[in-house]
Order: structure tokens, then sequence, then C-alpha cells
């Protein structure tokens, strides 16, 4: 029996992922794209409308899948503070099974850096859920414009270590650094709310 034409398109989708996690994007083209997952470029404009699109599609399923797979660590064991939630993101991230799914994120963050007409809203989108994923986690206590501030730091003080960590592979100190900030973002959160 056929898929439908919605089934089909999940179908690809689901296949493309896996694709640009084991491939990266830098040298995605449609021709070899549709090759490997199975089916014809004119296809994959017929379902996605551009390349990009494509891509954009793709990233948010891995992004969910990098999402999920990071929250399953936390059901498991719920960290007690929001620095916990650091040094447990950080040990899931730099997991050698996990680091693909940062090293494609900053790949797709530099190609929005060169091309945002095509790419902003992947990256704002992307942006956004880490951040309000972090902000569900901080004490009630803290009032939104606080909880945002905090969530906007944090992620983005992760990325930073992040990129650090992928671009040197030195651990230790990357590690270190990141103690460091998971201990002041404690102390910030213990703070009275302002």
């Amino acid at each position: 029996m056929k898929a439908s034409n919605g089934g089909r398109k999940e179908e690809i989708l689901s296949a493309v992922v896996d694709y640009v996690l084991q491939h990266g994007v830098s040298d995605l083209s449609l021709r070899p794209l549709a090759k490997a997952t199975g089916t014809r470029a004119r296809l994959l404009i017929y379902h996605f409308g551009s390349k990009e699109a494509l891509l954009i599609e793709a990233m948010a399923l891995i992004q969910e899948r990098a999402q999920r797979g990071f929250l399953s660590v936390l059901a498991a064991r719920q960290p007690k503070t929001l620095g916990g939630l650091a040094r447990r993101f950080w040990a899931w991230a730099t997991d050698q099974k996990n680091e693909g799914f940062a090293r494609l994120f900053f790949e797709v963050h530099g190609l929005a850096l060169q091309s945002p007409r095509q790419y902003a809203s992947y990256s704002h989108e992307s942006a956004v859920r880490w951040r309000k994923m972090v902000a569900q986690v901080l004490p009630q206590r803290c009032s939104p414009k606080r909880r945002e501030a905090i969530a906007t730091m944090m992620v983005a003080a992760l990325d930073g270590l992040l990129l650090d960590y992928l671009s040197t592979a030195d651990a230790a100190r990357t590690t270190r650094a990141l103690n460091l900030l998971a201990d002041e973002i404690d102390r910030l959160v213990k703070r009275r709310k302002r």
C-alpha cells in the first residue's frame, strides 16, 4: 500500500534528518541528498519548496530530537539548581554520541549569519526554544524579565563554551569554565527577585 503525500513527505524528511546528522549541511546539494534518501530532487522541491525550506524543517526535527534526548536525561535525575542543569546539559552535550547535534547547530547558525533571508527564521526559533526550555526550570520567584535575562545569559554562555570545546577539544579547560559558570548562575538565581 502506498504512503499518502503527507506520509511520504514525513518519510522523506526522516531520511533527510538522518542524512544531515551524518553528513552536515555545508556541501548539501539536492541531487546527492535525493539519491541518498531514495527520492528525486524534484520531489524534494515538490514537498518542501526549496532546499532552504527543507533544511529548516529538518533542523527543527533535529532540534526536537536533541531536546527530547536531553529532557530524558533530566527526567531520570532532576538537578536541584540551575547550575546543576547547566552541568547536566554540559555532560550530555559533550558526550560523544551527542556532539553531532551541537556541531550541526553551529554549522546551520553559520549559514544563517551568511544568508539571513533564507535561514533567519530557523536561527530565531532555535534560540527561542532553548531559552524557553531553560526559563521553564527557573524558580517561580524570579520575575518574567529576570527569568528571560537569566535564560538568555545561560544559553549564550553555554553556546560559547560548547563552541570553544568543539573547536579546541580541550575538555578539561572548558569543563572548569562550565563549573565556574554553573556556580555563578546559582548565586545569581539565589539573589532576591528584582
